[in-house]
C-alpha cells in the first residue's frame, strides 16, 4: 500500500482540503500511475458539492488526469513501466465506494506523442 496525498471535499458547503489516504496494492490486470496533471471538470464539482444527491464524502475531485506508468499487474500487456497515459474515466465507484477505491478506479488509455 501507498501513501497518497490530494485535495478532497469534506462537505458540499466546505472547500477543498488536504487530504490523505493509503491506496491499495495494484492487482493483475492494474496500471498504477504517478499523476502528472489533473483536469476538474464541471462534473467533479457537481459530485463535490453533491448536485445529484448522491456523493459519499471524502470525495477527490479530478478525473481527467495524465501520469507515467510506475507499475503494471501480471496480466497487463498493452502498458510498460514509464509509458506516458491518460485516463477520463469515470467509474460507478465515483459515487458508492470508499476513497481509496475510488482514487484507484481508473483506467489507462495511451497517450500520443
Amino acid at each position: 500500500m501507498s501513501q497518497t496525498r490530494a485535495y478532497a471535499a469534506f462537505a458540499e458547503d466546505k472547500p477543498l482540503a488536504p487530504f490523505s489516504f493509503e491506496r491499495r496494492q495494484p492487482r493483475p490486470d492494474d496500471v498504477a500511475i504517478e499523476i502528472l496533471y489533473c483536469g476538474v471538470c464541471h462534473s467533479d464539482l457537481h459530485f463535490a458539492r453533491n448536485d445529484w444527491g448522491m456523493t459519499r464524502y471524502p470525495i477527490v475531485p479530478g478525473h481527467e488526469i495524465v501520469g507515467r506508468v510506475t507499475a503494471v499487474g501480471d496480466a497487463v500487456s498493452r502498458f510498460k513501466e514509464g509509458d506516458l497515459v491518460g485516463s477520463a474515466a469515470w467509474s460507478t465507484l465515483a459515487a458508492t465506494a470508499s476513497p481509496a477505491a475510488r482514487a484507484s478506479s481508473s483506467t489507462a488509455r495511451t497517450a500520443s506523442p
